[in-house]
């Protein structure tokens, strides 16, 4: 079976030619017309008439032909006429006189067909008038006193003065004629026709100069310049031949009207100095102007007047416009009911209408620049922003959230989201608020309303809200049967784009309603967060909590398949249980859960409460623990086992509590990570480093400081190092910053900022690397310098032959990549020694030294040497 041919691709295609072609072929045809002009200045004078005849003919035949293909066919065929009517034209005015350069008078009306054909292929005009009207004018006076100063040395031959003296008065005339329409082609035809409109320019520049150079021949100033006159013509049909060519349609799209371009608003201006510039010149090469010099010098003043007093109007009538339109536009959003709030990234307010002083009781001039989220509900927080409305731009997402008002109480809000930041207009996300409280002081709630106000717009479930009324619902039956609280967190839906996060939702939830039996009630607390109300006790709550964790999975979405792990927490509701302390309980037993790893249940018991009590203790202290000195830097040496000495240390922070003592690192870090104080002890552990090592007397030891993702991803990195650098003086190329393979995949600034630091000599390692998503092609790409391999790599290794490959294959990575690996965590001597053997140079672990106190590093307290063994000889062991 035999297939179609395919069908002609459309002249909007056809268009879209390289730009090499559009440069090459006019300047290919050009210089090779040019030579063959050349070439022909010694022909007899009939061989050179009988070129250009044919040369002008041809040319006539390729823009009628061609003009039915082009974006303006009329304004070619005018073209065409024009170059008839040159032709013709210089003809007949050489049957009248001998002079071979008279043809330059005989082509005067051709000249004039020709501004009538540009004008043609301009087509419909659009903004900009006044400016590309008085642009133009300005352009024929400075062509004229250019051409004029050109000519002001000629002197007309007997015989013939009457003809030469009209010349030098017509041809500057056509010139600046010509060249002013080509201009004002050039500055308003649509961008993608502004190479054909440069070669038009070009075209008509160069016949200026054929024409100038015939009048000068005519009067014989000097004389050999009439041999240039037909090369330049007949490059000057080439060019305009090649222009029509290349001016194929173009589809509709930009068509509608274009704001005035820079080029086109400095352009009155730039013709009116280079008028002014030859009216200069020609008074300092001639002593004097005469009578037209004065005229033309007057016209022009007159039409840079006119060009302001346009401007002037045309500005005047803009800003009325847009005063009008900002006062219609502010009126309309005055008088809504509804708030419209702007948030620019940092989710503070730029911009509130009037109406959110009914719904906050806040006044909108006072509201600018505070952060949304402090009015937000903390539990509603994730739900309103915690994923971005979609592709800036594009469509809108409903949420709906409790907001305080000033007065105290909650409203319930349902805002309309919609990411404008590309916008340069707005440049901010849009909240379309509605206030949906079901409450009233009179009678009873619209049930539509209420309905509305309890529902999740995505999944159709109940919501927070209705979770909280229907665990305030239980606790006022007294009494009643023994009933839980479980809820189900789901991992993996961030990853997920807008309708495919929402597609995941449905799907997840028609999974867990299969699962429910008859009595449990389920809702939707937040993203990716479901709440049941289990009937029975906390042993049957988690046995559906179990279930109910299994049945999440892989699942199909618009974006493909997805895996989605999720985890439970469980507690008993009491009678007397407030429905915030349930939920409460129920947020740590499935923080718990989640800490033990994905498919986990826990139940809330007094050791999570205790354990809870003491987070919210140390959160509470970490605050004020900077500045009561109770943190400090330890350095745990990185040991070359080939040349037997430290070559870096790493600073690792450490917190003695006042009452509590000594605080593990992996209890204390993750709750500085998530406090506002990361950002403030990230810099204070790079200035004491820094300052530390760089008084130190070994001069080629570095240190490595591990940063946080908020210090990296808060665009502070770069300038908390160059200050730690600077107040510490340590070189650059002795600062190793460390950071996760999850931050180097965060976003283009993090890539930006790290290349930055290593321009400066920083030395950037990725730290527990195997555990993250790296891979071959995934590291080529980016700016690091060390590979720190992550200490899951050891466990079991002595006996596990395929931990002992893998130990291989990330040094041999490395070592392709140029990268030099240090294995972290070396606990053992057999360890030690086994990736000795391997080839593994760098290594860090208690089988060298454990982390020194600064005392024991001012003292020169850390290894120096490896023994036979491979085991560090330090005091520090």
């Amino acid at each position: 079976m035999t297939s179609a041919p395919a069908p002609a691709p459309p002249a909007a295609v056809r268009a879209q030619c390289p730009l090499r072609r559009l440069v090459r072929a006019p300047v290919v045809l050009t210089v090779a017309t040019g030579a063959a002009g050349v070439c022909l200045v010694a022909a007899p004078a009939a061989v050179q008439h009988a070129s250009g005849a044919l040369l002008a003919a041809t040319g006539v035949l390729v823009l009628l032909l061609g003009a039915r293909r082009t974006a303006a066919p009329a304004g070619w065929r005018w073209y065409a006429g024009a170059l008839a009517v040159t032709c013709a034209g210089g003809a007949l005015i050489r049957l009248v006189t001998d002079v071979p350069a008279s043809a330059v008078l005989g082509a005067v009306a051709g000249h004039l067909l020709t501004v009538v054909a540009l004008v043609r292929l301009r087509g419909a005009w659009r903004t900009g008038r006044a400016q590309l009207v008085t642009a133009a004018a300005l352009s024929a006076i400075a062509t004229l006193l250019a051409v004029r100063l050109v000519l002001a040395p000629l002197d007309a031959g007997p015989g013939t003065a009457g003809l030469l003296r009209a010349a030098v008065l017509v041809v500057p005339v056509t010139v600046a004629l010509t060249t002013a329409a080509a201009l004002l082609f050039l500055g308003t035809v649509d961008p993608r026709r502004r190479g054909v409109a440069g070669l038009l320019l070009a075209a008509q520049a160069v016949m200026a100069g054929a024409s100038t150079l015939a009048v000068l021949a005519w009067g014989e100033v000097p004389p050999s310049l009439a041999v240039w006159t037909r090369p330049a013509t007949a490059v000057a049909v080439v060019l305009v031949c090649v222009a029509c060519r290349l001016d194929v349609p173009r589809d509709a799209e930009g068509s509608g009207p274009r704001p005035v371009g820079v080029t086109v608003a400095l352009l009155p201006h730039a013709m009116a100095v280079v008028a002014g510039c030859l009216l200069f010149l020609r008074i300092g090469l001639t002593g004097s102007a005469d009578g037209v010099d004065v005229a033309l010098a007057v016209v022009g003043l007159l039409v840079v007047l006119a060009h302001q007093a346009v401007m002037w109007r045309t500005q005047q009538r803009l800003t009325a416009d847009l005063l009008r339109s900002q006062s219609y536009f502010a009126t309309l959003v005055r008088s809504s009911a509804d708030p419209v709030v702007i948030l620019d990234d940092r989710l503070r307010i730029t911009f509130a209408s009037r109406a959110l002083t009914d719904l906050l009781g806040l006044d909108p001039e006072q509201a600018v620049g505070r952060a949304l989220l402090d009015v937000v509900h903390r539990d509603d927080a994730t739900a309103l922003f915690g994923r971005p409305p979609g592709p800036a731009g594009t469509g809108s997402t409903v949420r709906t959230a409790r907001v305080r008002h000033t007065d105290g109480r909650w409203r319930l809000i349902q805002a309309t989201v919609r990411d404008l930041r590309d916008d340069p207009d707005v440049g901010g996300l849009v909240l379309y608020c509605r206030d949906v409280t079901a409450a009233t002081p009179a009678g009873d709630p619209d049930p539509a309303l209420l309905e509305l106000s309890l529902t999740d717009p995505v999944t159709g479930l109940p919501n927070r809200a209705a979770l909280v009324r229907r665990l305030s619902a239980l606790r006022a039956e007294a009494g009643g049967r023994p009933r839980s609280l479980a809820v189900l967190g789901i991992s993996g839906l961030d990853a997920l784009p807008g309708e495919s996060g929402a597609a995941a939702l449905r799907g997840i939830t028609a999974r867990l309603v299969r699962v429910l039996r008859g009595e449990d009630w389920l809702a939707r607390t937040k993203d990716g967060d479901f709440a049941v109300v289990a009937d029975g006790s906390v042993a049957d709550a988690e046995v559906l909590a179990a279930r109910l964790v299994a049945c999440v999975g892989t699942l199909t979405t618009p974006a493909g398949p997805v895996a989605l792990h999720a985890c439970g927490g469980v507690t008993v509701l009491p009678d007397d249980l407030d429905p915030a302390e349930a939920l409460r309980q129920c947020d740590l037993a499935l923080r718990s859960a989640r800490a033990a790893g994905p498919g986990s249940v826990h139940r809330h018991d007094d050791a999570l409460r205790l354990q809870q009590d003491r987070q919210d203790t140390l959160r509470a202290d970490l605050a004020c623990a900077l500045e009561g000195g109770q943190l400090r830097l330890v350095f745990q040496p990185v040991v070359d086992v080939v040349l037997h000495r430290t070559v870096s240390v790493e600073a690792l922070l450490r917190w003695t509590h006042p009452v509590l003592g000594e605080i593990s690192p992996a209890e204390f870090v993750p709750l500085a990570e998530q406090s506002p104080l990361i950002s403030t002890l990230g810099r204070w552990v790079l200035g004491q480093a820094c300052a530390t090592v760089a008084a130190l007397p070994d001069p080629d030891l570095a240190v490595a400081v591990n940063v946080s993702a908020r210090q990296v991803q808060g665009g502070s990195l770069v300038p908390d190092v160059l200050a730690a650098l600077a107040a510490s003086g340590l070189p650059a190329g002795r600062l190793v910053v460390e950071l996760t393979e999850s931050l180097l995949l965060d976003s283009d600034a993090v890539i930006e900022d790290l290349t930055t630091l290593r321009q400066l000599g920083v030395r950037v390692a990725v730290d527990d690397f195997g555990t993250g998503w790296s891979s071959l092609a995934y590291l080529v790409g980016l700016p690091i310098d060390v590979l720190k391999m992550d200490r899951q790599f050891l466990a079991g290794v002595e006996h596990d032959t395929q931990r002992q490959a893998l130990c291989r294959s990330v040094l041999h990575l490395g070592g392709s990549l140029g990268l030099p690996v240090v294995v972290e965590g070396v606990t053992t001597d057999t360890e030690l020694t086994l990736l000795r053997d391997m080839g593994h140079r760098f290594l860090q672990g208690y089988a060298l030294a454990r982390p020194l106190e600064v005392a024991q590093l001012v003292q020169g307290h850390w290894p120096t040497g490896v023994v036979a063994t491979g085991v560090a000889s330090a005091s520090a062991r």
